[in-house]
């Protein structure tokens, strides 16, 4: 759809069907949640739905994981031309292939095309984040991966559906290649129930609004979008402003990997430069083209903070620049596990790091980074359990008019994805959750405090040892202060063992075996600050030390409280 052919739609109808779609995709992630099996899905919801226009801009999308939504459009459209001619209503698509549009397999899109008078008019796509997708690891993320086909099963544009009806062999085939056949092939089925669902709301908006208006509602909706960005940008400091931020790799000098940013900003447009950022690694931190290109659009979403832009028009007035074979943009056989939770968050830092450059006033402290394991292992009937690990996510950073969230950190998913319950986790795992609290002092210390990070205490029940896989970012590189504003600690999580002596876990430790009893202590990153921290208010600082956040010996050191003249 152009804006020259579209037609004008009245500004309440307007206002109508931006909400319906809104509601359109929540309902999808809805139908997903009440149906899926796994719990990283059902409880965490590690998965996102959109509706894409004909030419493949997000329209509109549910607050779920914004490095899911970033991604899709180009996934969908590498998907529609594998079947270019090849489409029929009812059909619907299904791939995960980082170099088919994915990010890392674990993350499986489903996509539909909605036809009105004959034609493709709308796609509506959900990505689910699968317990098990194969490869080295239960629950994917291999540290140990050196290659693609290391990380689990591949799969490029396929028809799961086609003219309504599913192809069990394939599905088949999909499962069985999964550690946990049974979860995925119902969490693929509720996929397909939640596309389908969409598509039955986008028929019924169809049929009470017709072509025309619906056209020029979608529009009207991107050409906002673009109209949020460039405002946005009209109002930073033109010129190029440069970012930085750092990935620990063990292989690297230092055990820090630099990711640049060079951000050219002149007549509402922005030239985002990846190119400088190193080569692509034998290891599993490196991101597709569809993951780099998501996380850039997550920094500047984030930045405007103007819900009127999250959709496919804001990135009309962005071009971003990757280089074939770097970090973030490999090519084959380059692995990619961390590319989502890790590597994302780092670019997205390095972004905003530039940012702050253009407009200081609307920079964002640090946050905690991803920490994530998954801990394999069977249950008391000898069940095979994969259980991930999504509680104790660390703060988020602090800004000009807001203190940080505490404990829902996590540049690409901040509060996107739920913690589980701690009642569902003891009840379905041989998992126990002795402590689960704030740990004070761990937001980063400014005018506006960084939201604090936690303790987590975890003890292992099972009558056999357990796997620990771990992929992680956040434990040398903490969460940055900014304008003036201290960083927030570093997480720090510790193996100990009923007999013998504690273990620290490393970001991306592999094999480590849990064995019954052990506890893992997670202590997780505080949010940067921002601004002088003798410039917060002295009632915030009171109210601070009553609610534990801050002890009163920090108070004193850190924020001056009670050594005034």
């Amino acid at each position: 759809m152009s804006s020259s052919n579209a037609p004008a739609v009245a500004p309440l109808t307007l206002a109508v069907v931006r909400h319906r779609m809104r509601a359109v995709t929540e309902e999808m992630v809805e139908t997903m949640t009440r149906t899926c099996f796994s719990p990283i899905l059902n409880q965490s919801q590690d998965f996102s739905a959109v509706i894409l226009d004909a030419d493949f801009q997000t329209v509109s999308q549910a607050e779920r994981v914004p490095i899911h939504m970033g991604a899709m459009p180009l996934a969908v459209r590498m998907m529609a031309e594998a079947f270019e001619g090849d489409l029929a209503d009812g059909d619907v698509l299904m791939a995960n292939d980082p170099y088919w549009g994915g990010s890392h397999l674990p993350d499986v899109t489903l996509a539909m095309p909605f036809f009105a008078e004959g034609d493709i008019r709308l796609w509506v796509a959900l990505r689910a984040h699968q317990g098990d997708i194969g490869g080295l690891s239960a629950g994917g993320y291999s540290a140990a991966a050196r290659e693609i086909w290391h990380e689990g099963l591949r799969i490029p544009p396929l028809k799961l559906v086609a003219g309504g009806t599913l192809r069990d062999d394939l599905l088949r085939l999909v499962a069985e290649n999964s550690r946990k056949p049974d979860d995925l092939r119902g969490d693929l089925l509720a996929q397909l129930s939640a596309v389908r669902i969409g598509a039955t709301r986008l028929a019924e908006l169809f049929a009470r609004y017709g072509r025309a208006d619906i056209e020029g509602s979608v529009e009207a909706i991107l050409d906002g979008g673009e109209a949020v960005m460039r405002t946005l940008l009209a109002g930073c400091r033109a010129g190029v402003h440069h970012g930085l931020s750092h990935m620990e790799f063990a292989d690297a000098p230092g055990g820090l990997l630099p990711i640049p940013v060079s951000l050219t900003i002149e007549d509402g447009r922005a030239v985002v430069d990846l190119t400088g950022c190193p080569d692509q690694v034998r290891a599993f931190i490196n991101s597709p083209y569809a993951n780099s290109c998501a996380a850039v659009m997550v920094a500047f979403l984030y930045f405007s903070g103007d819900e009127e832009g999250l959709n496919g028009g804001s990135a009309r007035a962005l071009d971003i620049r990757t280089r074939p074979g770097s970090l973030v943009d490999p090519v084959m056989p380059a692995p990619v596990g961390a590319c989502t939770s890790s590597t994302a968050c780092a670019l997205i830092e390095a972004v905003l790091n530039a940012l702050e450059g253009a407009d200081p006033q609307r920079a964002i402290g640090g946050f905690a980074r991803r920490f994530r394991f998954a801990l394999a292992g069977a249950a008391d009937d000898g069940t095979p359990f994969i259980w991930h690990h999504f509680l104790n996510k660390g703060g988020t950073g602090g800004n000009r008019d807001h203190d940080g969230w505490p404990n829902i950190g996590g540049l690409h998913n901040p509060g996107g994805t739920a913690a589980p319950s701690v009642e569902r986790t003891e009840a379905s795992h041989p998992l126990v959750v002795e402590e689960y609290a704030l740990l004070p002092d761990s937001g980063g210390a400014g005018e506006r405090r960084g939201g604090l990070g936690g303790r987590l205490v975890l003890r292992y029940d099972g009558r056999e040892p357990a796997v620990l896989n771990a992929s992680g970012e956040g434990v040398l590189v903490p969460p940055a202060g900014t304008q003036g504003g201290e960083a927030g600690p570093g997480h720090r999580y510790t193996l100990l063992p009923r007999d013998g002596a504690a273990r620290p876990i490393a970001v991306h430790d592999s094999g480590v075996r849990v064995e019954p009893g052990a506890r893992i202590l997670c202590l997780s990153a505080g949010g940067g600050g921002f601004g002088d921290p003798h410039r917060r208010p002295r009632a915030l600082v009171e109210r601070d030390v009553a609610y534990g956040y801050v002890s009163a010996e920090a108070a004193r050191d850190v924020y001056g409280l009670g050594t005034e003249a």
